[in-house]
């Protein structure tokens, strides 16, 4: 096997666990699956919480690293975290190089602007493949094939992604109401909840007070509340059950829709198989 460390990186290991897969023992292929499926993750667990989620050893995980060529466990972690920081320096940098282009552009090129929101959204999905954690898509997954009842709610910009999501489910044929603060009647669909439904709330930026009010009330009631948000510490995230994080290039003050609505039909399609 070649030792030359410079080409050990993650797109490296990640094909030499696939061309050996076949190979492995039933406990060297959990640690596999585990550290492909979520890389964020295995970049920045221990090695005693990562060996308790795969149910192994912490001594197994480090067999694993020297069966690919490093010196242990924390030589092998290393490599999904020096992933993890290139990703979010080409993150800031593109980021940067959008927001020089609409802060230069005027109304006489249009089709510049066009450009760059349009690059602005394929990174924010981007980024969105590269953040979401898979065992949090599942978890979201099975919170809504469980529900008795589920009620979206998603106010302004995150109105879109509630009717996306909302329209998604009943397609399914599933009991769902996208709920509307305008006729005053939001708390009493609240006050109708029980644990046994479940509350999902959208928020982008620009979050209104009646989501902001409406997520607590729910929690206290014991209702599940799915949270689709840009911050894992806003408010919304914080009174939430589960909070899915859609990252904001912050590249214009409008905030790309693209990965939300991706993640909205990500959960449809896959709830669509559960079925």
């Amino acid at each position: 096997m070649n030792h030359d460390k410079t080409i050990k990186d993650f797109d490296w290991l990640r094909e030499e666990i696939q061309r050996r897969f076949d190979t492995l023992s039933p406990h060297l292929k959990r640690i596999a699956e585990y550290a492909l499926a979520d890389p964020n993750r295995f970049a920045l667990q221990t090695v005693a919480v990562t060996a308790e989620a795969i149910e192994v050893q912490p001594s197994t995980l480090v067999r694993f690293a020297k069966l690919f060529d490093y010196s242990g466990f924390s030589e092998l972690q290393n490599v999904f975290r020096v992933r993890l920081t290139e990703a979010a320096d080409s993150f800031r940098h593109q980021v940067g190089e959008y927001r020089t282009v609409l802060q230069e552009a005027d109304g006489s090129n249009p089709d510049t602007i066009l450009n760059a929101l349009s690059d602005a959204s394929v990174l924010a999905i981007d980024r969105l493949r590269h953040d979401i954690e898979a065992s949090k898509l599942r978890q979201a997954v099975q919170m809504l094939e469980k529900a008795r009842f589920i009620c979206v709610l998603g106010q302004r910009q995150a109105f879109a992604v509630a009717a996306c999501l909302s329209l998604g489910l009943l397609k399914l044929g599933r009991r769902c109401q996208l709920l509307d603060s305008g006729a005053g009647m939001l708390p009493h669909h609240i006050a109708n909840l029980t644990p046994d439904d479940l509350l999902v709330a959208v928020g982008l930026s620009d979050f209104s007070r009646t989501v902001l009010d409406t997520v607590p009330e729910a929690r206290e009631r014991g209702v599940p509340v799915l949270a689709i948000s840009n911050s894992q510490t806003d408010p919304l995230a914080r009174h939430s059950s589960l909070n899915l994080v859609v990252r904001d290039p912050e590249v214009h003050q409008f905030e790309p829709l693209a990965p939300y609505i991706v993640l909205a039909q990500t959960l449809i399609v896959s709830l669509a198989s559960c079925d």
